[in-house]
């Protein structure tokens, strides 16, 4: 079994799409009115949303944003 390169992920997505996933579950749950299906189908429905929004412009974004922190950090 191969070792995980802790390096290669992208852990600014992985943290960002795993709140949006608690995010989306929270307001999915509180939408289904006590449907276990219905809350997954709203839930997979919003969850695609968001994906396809941070997907198409806010990881760019969010990426530079977190360099541009870092970066200025660095110098002090």
């Amino acid at each position: 079994m191969p070792l995980i390169n802790w390096a290669a992920i992208d852990w600014v997505s992985l943290v960002a799409l795993s709140l949006l996933v608690l995010i989306v579950a929270h307001i999915g749950e509180r939408l289904s009115f006590g449907s276990r299906t219905l809350g997954a189908v709203v839930t997979a429905l919003l969850f695609a949303v968001g994906f396809a929004v941070w997907s198409y412009g806010v990881d760019d974004a969010v990426n530079q944003a977190v360099a541009m922190v870092s970066s200025g950090q660095e110098g002090r």
